[in-house]
């Protein structure tokens, strides 16, 4: 309905806005106003505003009721609410103006300072008795600034300045640097370098993403989850942590601690930055399950393996190969990463996968007679100062002599200037030969060894002719350098004390 006259601005002195919301002649919390979403640092902004007498937003009233008992006028605070309420806490000297220090509180104001901050003009639009569907018609016209913006860029227009909010915009943004002036929540610059740096090599968000806020929204779904302690479909629960700790956000340092202990684990494995593990929803689970990891438990270069190993039957899911080695379990995972899916349902699944990996990953006991000879390989390779690096066949790899080049491996083979992956160009026209032989007891057997990165994503791949005779799966192969060569020890099945051959390694 069209309003009868437009609305026209008036003032009043600060004193009597104050004598009106005390006497109940004023309310600022009519049903249909937002709840305070200003912490304490836009409190302090705002007063100080006053102070220096500079201006702020026209605040608007509406007639409300009539109480003819005590034969007074009603009124309610249609827009300007947090505003109005912070005068009366600070005049009051309550709420977050308790025991402050970043303005003078008004009881040591001089009584000039007093006189001058209550005499400070409030221009207000007096939207008189128009009706509550017309109000709330107003109140709608007013905040309808988010009519073109996603629902990201929503919250971010209503918490952004939130302690919660400013906590995860460190995390994302290299540059975002908040004083504490602004926030409690200001992250040790060590901490933050990890964390950005992070998410910013392996590429995490692309331009759409953050042009859309998209990379705000993930690491709060990140730390949501964790302070949830369980998952949640969709964004079901950021709003209430969002409000939750839009004015104080204590415990940041338990989920920094939580972020770097997952990102120290991902980023030991030194996986290929086009990697399937850096796809936003893998990485979510990992980042989840990883974050209260105890390392101490877990054999990572076979959790590597485990996850290197999955990755690679995405390959073969998804180009029609022979797929009887893939279970029912990661099928699903598969399409569920596939989909993004953020339901309940794809984030408990795709979580239950991989903890069964972190699972198998666990240090267990081992057959005794397979662990004193495979013990016994390593400390003498140990004690003789023997440079090598291990690799655990798995069914896939072993079904075409194929295995994943593991962090570890990577490394032995830059460090003994035998081949640099990083270096090299993806596919297989670009691998590289080196020769190699396996070890047992008593022989030395030739093999073809080629070094090369997948087409796609580039993972790091090598290749042995006729692994299958010389190994099973998951037994370790201990990988020397002896004069520009490769030899592979199987260590889980052959005695090496005092073979000759492996000396030459040292």
């Amino acid at each position: 309905m069209k309003l009868k006259t437009s609305i026209t601005s008036n003032s009043m002195k600060l004193i009597d806005v104050y004598n009106k919301i005390t006497s109940g002649a004023l309310r600022t919390s009519p049903d249909f106003q937002r709840k305070l979403v200003w912490k304490k640092q836009h409190k302090y902004a705002f007063i100080k505003t006053i102070l220096l007498n500079f201006p702020f937003p026209e605040v608007y009233i509406a007639s409300s009721e009539v109480d003819v008992e005590n034969l007074q006028a009603r009124e309610i605070v249609v827009d300007g609410q947090q505003r109005l309420t912070t005068i009366v806490d600070y005049i009051k000297g309550s709420g977050d103006f308790i025991n402050q220090k970043h303005v003078p509180s008004f009881e040591s104001l001089s009584v000039e300072d007093k006189r001058e901050f209550l005499n400070y003009s409030v221009t207000v639009k007096d939207l008189k008795d128009i009706g509550i569907d017309n109000i709330k018609e107003v109140f709608k016209r007013i905040n309808s600034t988010d009519y073109s913006l996603n629902s990201n860029e929503v919250i971010n227009a209503q918490y952004g300045d939130g302690e919660f909010s400013i906590f995860c915009k460190q995390i994302v943004y290299k540059d975002f640097e908040p004083s504490e002036e602004i926030t409690d929540v200001v992250l040790n610059k060590d901490a933050k370098e990890i964390l950005t740096t992070f998410f910013e090599n392996k590429k995490i968000f692309s331009d759409n993403d953050v042009k859309r806020m998209f990379d705000i929204q993930y690491i709060m779904l990140i730390t949501s989850t964790i302070l949830e302690g369980k998952y949640f479909g969709r964004s079901t629960k950021i709003n209430y942590y969002l409000e939750r700790y839009n004015g104080n956000f204590d415990v940041h340092d338990s989920i920094v601690a939580d972020l770097i202990n997952s990102i120290s684990i991902i980023e030991s494995f030194k996986f290929s930055t086009n990697s399937y593990w850096f796809n936003k929803a893998n990485l979510f689970t990992l980042i989840i399950e990883f974050n209260k990891l105890n390392i101490s438990l877990i054999d990572l270069e076979t959790l590597e393996s485990k996850l290197l190993e999955l990755e690679k039957k995405v390959d073969v899911y998804f180009t029609d190969e022979d797929i009887s080695m893939i279970s029912d379990d990661e099928r699903k995972y598969f399409e569920f990463a596939r989909q993004g899916s953020h339901e309940l349902a794809a984030r408990e699944h795709r979580a239950k996968v991989i903890r069964e990996l972190i699972k198998e990953a666990e240090f267990e006991v081992e057959i005794e007679a397979e662990a004193e000879i495979e013990n016994k390989n390593l400390k003498m390779l140990v004690n003789q100062d023997i440079d090598f690096s291990i690799l655990i066949p798995t069914e896939t790899g072993l079904k075409k002599s194929i295995m994943d080049a593991v962090s570890g491996v990577r490394e032995f083979l830059k460090n003994n200037d035998l081949h640099d992956y990083e270096i090299q160009e993806y596919g297989p026209d670009h691998k590289k030969k080196i020769e190699g032989y396996f070890i047992t007891d008593t022989d030395k057997i030739k093999t073809e060894i080629s070094l090369y990165r997948s087409n796609g994503r580039g993972d790091f791949r090598i290749w042995f002719s006729d692994l299958k005779s010389f190994v099973s799966e998951n037994e370790e192969l201990a990988l020397l350098n002896i004069e520009k060569t490769i030899y592979i020890l199987n260590v889980s099945r052959y005695n090496y004390e005092g073979n000759n051959l492996i000396t030459k390694a040292k």
